[in-house]
């Protein structure tokens, strides 16, 4: 049986901490200026699988052994931190090469994009950050989820697929709006500079942050 104090209690808190700022809503910001809403349903998509994952490891208790294997954290946090600066880095170079428009909205660099590519793009900038498995059990913690049935704990797992894939749609929605996209297309150098930037920031935190708490 669901207890539902115990999930009302989560999603409270669930709800107050989605708005916070970081690598997935600028991802999913950056598709919806230089893509179509099928990308951007596409990166929610992917982002979603990998709340789904890091939730699910939570719940099984993988921050446990990520804290009884601090080498097995370290390289997570290398391997996710490495691709968001890999992905700022891309992102740095176009804002600083001058290139003409493809079409309205959509950068040269975004035009052969697939649905899969930006699929796994959601997803790898989710799971990037290998910290997010022991905050999540630190809110579980704090919101009676771990020691709740199993129903509840999937339940709590669905209320932040439904909280983050509708903040990220909200987000998604309003730069898809013509005046965002004119905005872009007028300071698109600017703006992808610094989208690369606060990337390249996100991605060497994550190490840093990791390397200086051993």
């Amino acid at each position: 049986m669901i207890d539902w104090h115990v999930l009302g209690a989560f999603t409270l808190l669930w709800l107050v901490i989605v708005p916070t700022p970081g690598a997935n809503s600028l991802m999913v910001t950056h598709v919806a200026l230089t893509r179509g809403w099928r990308h951007v349903a596409a990166a929610i998509g992917g982002n979603m699988v990998g709340i789904v994952l890091l939730g699910s490891l939570a719940l099984a208790g993988m921050a446990v052994v990520l804290q009884a294997f601090p080498w097995m954290r370290l390289a997570i946090h290398v391997a996710g931190g490495a691709y968001l600066v890999y992905f700022g880095g891309r992102l740095l170079r176009r804002g600083l090469t001058p290139a003409a428009p493809a079409a309205p909205g959509i950068s040269t660099a975004d035009a052969g994009a697939t649905l899969a590519r930006t699929f796994v793009m959601g997803l790898a900038t989710q799971l990037a950050n290998a910290q997010a498995i022991v905050f999540i059990t630190s809110i579980f913690a704090a919101s009676g989820v771990l020691t709740a049935s199993v129903a509840t704990g999937v339940a709590c797992v669905g209320a932040m697929i439904v909280a983050n894939a509708s903040y990220l749609a909200l987000l998604g929605a309003l730069f898809q709006l013509p005046t965002p996209r004119r905005f872009y297309l007028a300071f698109r150098h600017r703006i992808e500079t610094a989208m690369g930037g606060l990337f390249v920031a996100f991605g060497l935190r994550l190490v840093f942050e990791e390397l200086s708490g051993r």
